[in-house]
């Protein structure tokens, strides 16, 4: 007569265990006082069954409680104990030992999961052989016949298939993220107050001693491979390493435990031989090595207090895209470096990284002293003379670097949101790349916006600038390679006029005006002075004839068609630039 509470370490402190505390806590009422002045007391025993006695929840009620550390059984013991159910429920195991053996040790020795598994098994077996029967014709389907009961069963072939090839389809090992990074950093205390008791095993060394593992160990080994996914175990030992808190004056343990999990890191990487080859072989190796690797941390960063862990790899996932989006701003740095300037850069992103871009990034600063540029202008007039060369040398510099500054759209000030903010960066942004800190303020100072507006209007002059120079050295290049002739007269060719039909003459009257009937009203006069003038320039070597005009810029687009418009800001910044339809579509 008691009361069996089982699981009890996953129940609600607050409630439950509070109302067990005070069922044992209460006094037992005195004989014979009424029923109703009785309050609830203990009358009969309880006992709680849990998994982890030193849970949370049950600290109210340890004080109270008498406990009891139940082992496992002995294996040859359960093995002859599961022998002896299966003879009393007419069952047999044609290779008994080794298959009750594999049980028992898929099982971890738990009593109830093995009578589930043999139960399950024999239900499978009892209806396999009643099909038999009937197919034999030893018990007709409906009829009378000999029980199945009665008659001995081997579930050898229903055991085997329920155990699987490796053991362990009877029970869920499967074991979580946190419980896998705890229990790598987490030490295990020995029931007889030793820590980390060895165990001896198998292998032996090569001077014939048997070389000694820690029980932890195989704990780890176990615990990780149960997780499955050794990646993930990986990232969060990389995470956790400098979290835990560990005996380590010389920082030897600390260096030892990178080191294991930088060579781990390497079988994780797709670049190798064996994983562009063998996939098979590069998971292998994985399931190999990383566990190995937890095994090593373990041994030198465990700690006996519980850690401050953390199960999430967001930071490395944010690492690696920002390295991604760096390298991707490295290749525009370079594609749009200067003809001239992108010879003389070699060695790869690296290099650009180490030695063009923090030397660049410096020349583009404000710079010190008379050379400065460090006055928030709007027109260069107000420049004085040493800052407008600075400031011709930060033109130059900014085109061959292939760079500009452009305004920022979603710059906000959260300190005074109502104020407006002008923020001007660089297009790449290459200062993202580099950082000067620690200068002792010798540090790089940043241009003021409107200044660097202004640096970036200089910068698009100066290109256009280049651009027209350039056609006009082109057109004149074609004209010099045009062959002329000293004796001969270029005549331009003037064009053909289709043919015209000519209406045959009809006799006229006498008296009539021929010429005054071709050109009444001066209709025709002015095409036939045109014709004449024609006449007359293609005799002397001049061509009359209109000529399309073409754009300053040397797009070649015609003037017709270019839309014009004009930038002010100032008094001094009227800026005409050609434009296209098409851009303002």
């Amino acid at each position: 007569n008691c009361i069996i509470l089982d699981e009890v370490d996953g129940a609600d402190a607050k409630s439950s265990i509070s109302a067990l505390v005070d069922i044992i806590r209460a006094d037992i009422p005195p004989p014979g006082s009424k029923g109703k002045n009785k309050g609830t007391y203990l009358r009969r025993p309880i006992i709680l069954i849990c998994n982890h006695k030193y849970a949370p929840a049950l600290r109210p009620i340890l004080p109270y409680a008498r406990q009891f550390d139940v082992q496992p059984p002995n294996p040859e013991r359960l093995t002859g104990r599961l022998r002896a159910v299966l003879a009393a429920e007419h069952m047999s195991v044609v290779a008994g030992g080794m298959l009750l053996h594999r049980l028992v040790a898929a099982t971890g020795g738990d009593v109830r999961s093995c009578l589930y598994a043999l139960q399950f098994a024999s239900a499978r077996a009892r209806e396999l052989a009643i099909k038999k029967r009937e197919r034999d014709g030893i018990v007709s389907k409906g009829g009378r016949g000999d029980k199945v009961g009665a008659v001995m069963v081997d579930i050898s072939s229903t055991l085997m298939a329920a155990l699987g090839d490796k053991g362990n389809g009877m029970k869920d090992m499967q074991s979580d993220v946190s419980n896998t990074v705890a229990t790598v950093f987490r030490k295990n205390k020995s029931r007889n107050g030793q820590q980390n008791k060895r165990q001896k095993t198998s292998r032996g060394t090569a001077s014939g001693k048997v070389a000694f593992a820690p029980k932890g160990v195989d704990t780890v080994l176990k615990v990780v491979d149960r997780f499955g996914d050794n990646s993930k175990t990986l990232d969060c030992l990389f995470m956790n390493v400098n979290r835990v808190s560990y005996v380590d004056p010389t920082l030897d343990r600390c260096c030892t435990a990178f080191e294991w999990l930088s060579s781990a890191d390497t079988y994780r990487s797709h670049k190798s031989n064996v994983a562009m080859n063998n996939s098979a072989e590069h998971m292998s190796m994985q399931k190999f090595y990383i566990p190995s690797a937890a095994a090593a941390i373990h041994l030198l960063c465990c700690v006996e207090t519980r850690p401050d862990l953390t199960f999430s790899t967001r930071p490395l996932s944010d690492v690696h895209y920002q390295s991604q989006a760096n390298v991707s701003l490295v290749h525009r740095f370079v594609d749009g470096l200067a003809p001239r300037a992108r010879r003389g850069v070699g060695g790869g992103t690296d290099t650009v990284v180490s030695d063009v871009i923090p030397y660049g990034l410096w020349l583009l600063s404000a710079g010190d002293g008379k050379h400065s540029l460090s006055k928030p202008v709007s027109s260069v007039d107000i420049l004085s003379a040493e800052e407008k060369l600075a400031f011709s040398a930060h033109v130059e510099t900014l085109r061959a670097l292939g760079l500009t500054y452009v305004k920022d759209e979603g710059a906000f000030d959260y300190k005074n949101p109502n104020a407006p903010v002008e923020n001007v960066r660089l297009e790449p942004e290459i200062d993202k790349l580099v950082k000067f800190a620690d200068m002792d303020g010798h540090g790089r100072k940043e241009i003021p916006p409107l200044l660097k507006e202004l640096l970036a209007h200089g910068a698009t002059v100066a290109t256009l600038k280049e651009r027209e120079s350039e056609a006009q050295i082109r057109v004149g290049d074609k004209a010099k390679l045009t062959p002329k002739s000293a004796d001969t007269t270029v005549t331009p060719k003037v064009p053909e006029k289709p043919p015209t039909i000519t209406p045959k003459k009809q006799p006229t009257k006498a008296g009539s005006n021929s010429s005054a009937a071709k050109n009444f009203l001066g209709k025709r006069a002015a095409k036939a002075k045109e014709a004449k003038t024609a006449r007359r320039a293609a005799r002397v070597g001049f061509d009359r004839s209109k000529k399309v005009k073409l754009s300053n810029t040397g797009s070649g687009v015609e003037i017709s068609k270019v839309i014009r418009f004009k930038y002010q800001k100032g008094f001094t910044q009227a800026v005409r630039a050609p434009c296209q339809l098409e851009d303002l579509l």
